[in-house]
């Protein structure tokens, strides 16, 4: 995917459902508060598996492309959200680019998927 493309005026929400899982892949943890988020982009989806549920925002720039960010919902071992990519977002470029279309302030990020910073 061009990360042109990636943009605070193109991006949508979406349904978390939407979000073919087993083709993400986590990229990176940022620090960014709930509240942050909810201003921006509205209330999270509450979604769950086998280990936990989660707060839960899902996007898609472009046709084909999402990513979403979980939070555990009652246990989360840090603060901030995880951010978890389809394939045509896993790069060290995206996660500079999916901060900046997030459009909130002072978000960082704080860990980054150890396969794209060896890319």
């Amino acid at each position: 995917m061009d990360l042109r493309e990636l943009s605070p005026t193109g991006l949508r929400r979406i349904p978390e459902k939407d979000v073919r899982h087993g083709e993400s892949k986590w990229l990176v943890e940022i620090d960014v508060e709930s509240a942050a988020l909810e201003e921006r982009w509205g209330t999270p989806e509450i979604t769950g598996d086998d280990f936990a549920e989660y707060f839960c925002f899902a996007f898609s720039p472009v046709k084909g492309e999402a990513f979403i960010l979980l939070r555990d919902r009652y246990h989360a071992p840090a603060p901030g959200f995880i951010v978890s990519v389809t394939k045509g977002l896993f790069s060290r470029e995206a996660v500079d680019k999916i901060i900046e279309v997030l459009a909130i302030p002072g978000v960082s990020a704080t860990r980054v998927n150890a396969e794209v910073v060896e890319q």
